[in-house]
């Protein structure tokens, strides 16, 4: 019904006033929409579009109430906030998500060039684009073998996948073959196969005689389309794609020492006039005559020196044949064939470059790029300058980039590690909404902090900073720290030094940074550790502020912060690596629990620092949350393990009570783990919250009657950080963003039977 709704106002140009109608927007079917929201033409509609854009792979299989919460999250993410509290705003019953209303959250990954996005059945290995019967498609390589087809207007599936390699999809590319449009795909079964797309048919045999496919391209030679492929061998064949027939000699690589030399990527263009290949192997760059095999030398050299190629692309430039490499220091290079001479390098990555295709961007001729730090840039190739803001939206990097054609207009096909296929409009329209940009990589650290009065969140991320928000608006203070150190944060804290709040963050050489929280600035370091420091907190003992550190050498130790000294030897039984710490007071005592991989959580007293008997076994696989609370009026521990529990400990006793919280996800390795919690009172009610990265979920207890508070709450990214306001709200580190929720009255009333269950509380 609404889908016919949505196509008639749409025909009679009233589509912006419907996509402004929020019970639209939630309960619209997904696939039908999509392709009606390219035509929002003003400005609310089209800030409605972008927001319904944003988590697309979620909207199609959720309910109305999933779908509001979503909205009314990514709303907030655009800074659009009205539009966040009219989608709020159910018109029924409560739904049975756990009632979160969303205060701020930051936008760092939301990208008004966001076209669609393709959800296959397996992860996407190989990405090209091509025109089949007048629609644009793209074809996608899975690691099951198989090829997909897709509708880039409806981001539709094309039929069911094509089933024929027996390895995992390499590489692939897109051709015309006598008017037919084709994909040749390369695989690790050591075969490159033709696709005709029309009958989603093999043509042919496959071209065999391979080892792994790393590389293909097709060409036209004398008159005949052909294929290039290259392999792990080092070997670079032409085929004739009119009978799948070698031509000529293999192209051989020379080897390195270790026997290792294999073909990267192979492009194809013409130069003087002649069809050549261009393959990259180690760090060299090697053009080829196809019609006679021989390798083109270079003055002083028989190949380009590059950086190590880990991407390779084609173009015109002014009348010029040209190559674009991507390189693992993150820089684009722009190389001259004619002359061999390197005319530009572009930087701006941060992180390697791993995919690099070429366009026309209003008669310019553009790079698209996608590297390791999960953005997808544009590049003016003749001037070296970004073209408008990285596009964000990939959480894992990006090995993939395909050029189509949309409504007269190129569009990329990106793919990445995280398992989706993104498709952006490469055009730059009119700025849309206003979202609040934060952190560049995956925040990864939480906590709260009162600073000159008002309260503020903190958060450490893997681009390594730390930044500070104000809890109430979400608007920055100050300038992030950076401890200038490789890698991100892993854990950060906070605590008051003579009068002053301060924070703690790890640091990846074995260090803590100390800094002021007011400023910025950094005050100290401690040379904790000889590894990385993987967990980290702090608390008072006998008045004096103390951190506790764990690390991937092995070792706890507890840091005097008046002085930067330890405070005695390292804690004695403690073994494995530890990514879970908490402190609290027992009996009087200040202790500080820590869980080991070995799936143990042991307490030590601060004061002594002695091992306490009170261990807390029973979980069955590493330990990777741990927080604590009081229960009745006495203090408590909850633990949340890789073995897709929740359990709640006795400290008196080293008990547990009750029986384990569930998520329902136990499954194998890596499935339902918990690996961030927070407890807190809600309308007088005791409970933990938990995240499950493996599915994006927030789950909620009640830990006196060990009921489970609604259903979990999806986020559009997983949550990996998770700490409690003290004025009420939760904060919420999820992919690169921030975000605070406060949990609506609860109106579910407990259940008899869990708590005579859990009496024990």
């Amino acid at each position: 019904m609404l889908t016919g709704i949505a196509r008639q106002a749409a025909e009679a140009g009233e589509l912006d006033e419907l996509l402004t109608d929020t019970e639209f927007l939630v309960r619209a079917d997904t696939q039908a929409l999509l392709p009606l929201l390219a035509r929002a033409r003003s400005a609310p509609a089209r800030l409605a579009a972008a927001v319904y854009r944003t988590s697309l792979s979620q909207h199609a299989g959720a309910g109305p109430d999933l779908r509001r919460w979503l909205l009314s999250l990514n709303a907030s993410r655009w800074g659009a906030r009205q539009l966040a509290a009219d989608l709020a705003r159910p018109p029924g019953p409560p739904s049975g998500l756990f009632p979160w209303r969303v205060r701020w959250a930051t936008g760092s990954q939301t990208s008004p060039q966001l076209r669609g996005l393709l959800a296959g059945h397996s992860a996407v290995t190989a990405v090209a684009t091509a025109e089949v019967e007048g629609r644009p498609v793209a074809v996608t390589g899975h690691d099951d073998g198989s090829v997909q087809l897709w509708d880039l207007h409806s981001d539709a599936p094309l039929g069911p996948p094509l089933a024929g390699h027996d390895g995992t999809v390499e590489t692939m590319t897109t051709a015309e073959l006598d008017g037919r449009p084709v994909a040749i795909t390369g695989s690790r079964d050591a075969t490159a196969r033709v696709w005709d797309l029309r009958s989603r048919t093999p043509l042919g045999h496959p071209l065999a005689g391979h080892s792994p496919v790393t590389a293909v391209a097709t060409a036209i030679v004398e008159g005949r389309p052909v294929a290039v492929t290259g392999s792990d061998d080092g070997i670079v064949r032409i085929w004739d794609l009119r009978g799948n027939v070698l031509l000529g000699r293999p192209l051989e690589h020379p080897f390195w020492d270790d026997g290792v030399d294999d073909v990267g990527w192979a492009v194809t263009t013409v130069l003087n006039s002649r069809p050549v290949a261009v393959t990259s192997s180690d760090e060299t760059l090697r053009v080829w005559d196809m019609p006679t095999g021989e390798q083109r030398d270079y003055p002083g050299n028989d190949a380009l020196c590059a950086q190590w190629v880990t991407a390779l692309a084609a173009c015109t430039l002014q009348g010029r044949p040209a190559v674009i490499t991507g390189a693992g220091d993150g820089t684009v290079q722009v190389w001259d064939l004619g002359t061999g001479q390197l005319s530009r390098t572009l930087t701006g990555h941060d992180g390697g470059v791993r995919a690099v295709a070429t366009t026309l961007l209003e008669g310019r001729p553009v790079a698209v790029t996608g590297g390791d730090d999960c953005t997808v840039r544009v590049w003016d190739i003749l001037t070296g300058a970004q073209l408008g803001e990285p596009l964000a939206g990939h959480t894992q990097p990006v090995r993939m980039v395909a050029i189509g054609t949309m409504e007269d207009q190129p569009h990329a096909v990106t793919g990445g590690d995280d398992g989706t296929v993104r498709v952006w409009d490469l055009t730059l329209g009119p700025r849309i909404g206003n979202p609040m940009r934060g952190h560049t990589d995956c925040v990864r650290a939480v906590t709260t902090a009162a600073l000159e009065g008002r309260p503020v969140a903190v958060s450490g991320s893997g681009d390594g900073t730390v930044r500070i928000w104000d809890l109430h608006t979400g608007v920055p203070v100050g300038q992030p720290f950076t401890s200038h150190e490789e890698g991100g944060m892993v854990a950060v804290a906070t605590t008051v030094l003579d009068g002053r709040p301060v924070g703690l963050t790890d640091g990846e050489s074995g260090t803590v940074w100390i800094w002021d929280l007011a400023t910025g600035a950094p005050l100290d370091q401690l040379a904790c550790h000889e590894d990385t420091v993987q967990a980290l907190t702090t608390t008072v003992v006998d008045g004096r502020a103390v951190a506790v550190t764990s690390s991937g050498d092995g070792t706890v130790r507890i840091w005097d912060l008046q002085t930067n000294a330890p405070r005695g030897a390292p804690l004695p039984g403690h073994t494995g690596e530890a990514k879970a710490m908490a402190t609290t007071v027992v009996d009087g005592r200040p202790v500080v629990l820590v869980g080991n991989e070995d799936c143990v959580v042991r307490m030590w007293d601060l004061h002594t620092g002695e091992q306490l008997e009170q261990s807390l076994r029973g979980h069955t696989a590493w330990v990777r949350a741990v927080a604590t609370c009081t229960l009745d009026g006495r203090p408590v521990a909850v633990t949340g393990s890789r073995d897709a529990t929740v359990r709640v400990w006795d400290l008196h006793t080293g008990e547990q009570l009750g029986r384990p919280f569930s998520t329902g996800l136990a499954g194998g390795p890596g499935t339902g783990w918990v690996n961030a919690m927070a407890t807190a009172v809600v309308e007088g009610r005791p409970v933990v919250v938990a995240s499950v990265p493996n599915d994006a979920t927030v789950w909620v207890w009640d830990l006196h009657t060990g009921e489970q508070l609604g259903a979990p709450t999806v986020f559009p990214q997983p949550v990996r950080a998770l700490a409690w306001d003290p004025g009420g709200g939760l904060v919420v580190g999820f992919g690169w963003e921030v975000a605070v929720v406060v949990p609506r009255p609860i109106t579910a009333p407990p259940s008899v039977a869990q708590a005579v269950g859990r009496r024990g509380c």
